[in-house]
């Protein structure tokens, strides 16, 4: 189950919203899915394409999204935690695209704020090379998922970059410059 801080629903100050990345360790996570996944008969993987692309809308293990992913952000607005993504082909109407990702360094886990800030600086730093124009300029968000305290011990480090538009797209936002 993964656990997020508010997501932006409206246009507001260039202030990046944060989700909150990993909540729960690594091992929980992967107990909830072999469960539902031995329940359903189902993993909780998107289906993808031989190269990698989502070919039909899903619900996807939140740890198991990936650069290029595409994401409907409104079925998330009123939920708090959450275990799955709702994940479809770009070429479906949508509202978010994962477009970043780093992994952190190994050791201490640094603390919340160094991890928000790092993961704000990074998301900021890539969405011109994705977008194709500088955020203080774009009509679009971003936003985050990152490791906590308690997900840094299962050995989670990474930080995943969403960009958000609000009106729904059909596309890929990569290079709209907008």
């Amino acid at each position: 189950m993964l656990q997020r801080t508010n997501l932006p629903s409206t246009r507001r100050a260039r202030a990046a919203a944060t989700v909150v990345g990993a909540v729960l360790a690594a091992g929980v996570f992967s107990g909830c899915s072999a469960i539902d996944g031995f329940l359903e008969g189902s993993s909780n993987e998107a289906p993808r394409d031989e190269n990698g692309n989502i070919t039909e809308a899903s619900d996807a293990d939140a740890m198991a999204v990936e650069i290029g992913d595409c994401l409907d952000i409104a079925e998330l607005e009123n939920q708090a935690t959450f275990t799955d993504l709702p994940v479809m082909p770009c070429d479906e109407e949508h509202t978010g695209e994962i477009y970043a990702e780093k992994d952190l360094a190994n050791g201490t886990y640094p603390g919340e704020e160094d991890v928000t800030n790092e993961a704000d600086t990074f998301c900021e730093n890539e969405f011109e090379t994705f977008v194709g124009t500088p955020y203080s300029e774009s009509e679009l968000y971003f936003w985050s998922f990152y490791p906590t305290k308690e997900s840094w011990r299962q050995d989670d480090r990474t930080i995943q970059c969403v960009l958000e538009s609000e009106q729904p797209v059909t596309e890929t936002l990569k290079g709209v410059a907008r």
